[in-house]
């Protein structure tokens, strides 16, 4: 389907990598689904049980694909991705607030939005960055502005500082001053 309505990868090398990463994962047994016909674009694609050495789950996709992998429990999908690299964010979808909460507990990632996968990066009064190999440092609000500025502490030291006493030689002040504090 060719509208406007999707946008085009950003560049040859980019689109490149995200085709060869799809036909990996189907050569290791994945199941592509395209979610809409046409081969002029990256259509959204699924992909289902890539294994987990495949690009597409090891390496961020920035692209119109979503994996999606079974598991038998919560702590399965903890361990997985605790396994890996830190997760630029994480995405919990659940009405099960104990749900969220474990995952928030158990699991470390940059940003986190429930049950939403865009909104949070438009929330420009919270920070948004990653941790570990998906970045460091925040941009958004007070904490981006923070992150990309270079702090310059400066230092005026008084006119008159009784710092002077207290280095040597020392003379009968401090003497006095240290044997009274000695007692």
């Amino acid at each position: 389907m060719d509208t406007a309505d999707y946008t085009s990868i950003i560049d040859d090398c980019a689109f490149t990598r995200l085709v060869l990463a799809l036909i990996h994962a189907h050569e290791r047994g994945a199941v592509l689904i395209p979610l809409l016909p046409g081969p002029a674009w990256i259509n959204p694609h699924l992909v289902i049980n890539a294994p987990q050495d495949t690009d597409l789950l090891q390496q961020e996709i920035f692209g119109p694909i979503l994996p999606i992998r079974s598991y038998r429990s919560l702590g399965e999908v903890v361990t997985t991705v605790n396994a890996g690299p830190r997760p630029l964010a994480l995405y919990p979808f659940s009405n099960d607030a104990r749900t969220v909460r474990m995952l928030l507990e158990h699991v470390l990632s940059g940003g986190v939005s429930v049950n939403d996968a865009l909104f949070h990066v438009g929330q420009h009064d919270l920070p948004f960055g990653g941790v570990g190999e998906s970045g460091m440092g925040h941009y958004h609000g007070r904490e981006g502005f923070e992150t990309f500025s270079k702090m310059r502490p400066v230092f005026y030291q008084a006119p008159f500082s009784t710092l002077k006493f207290l280095m040597p030689p020392y003379g009968k002040l401090i003497d006095g001053v240290l044997a009274f504090m000695t007692r």
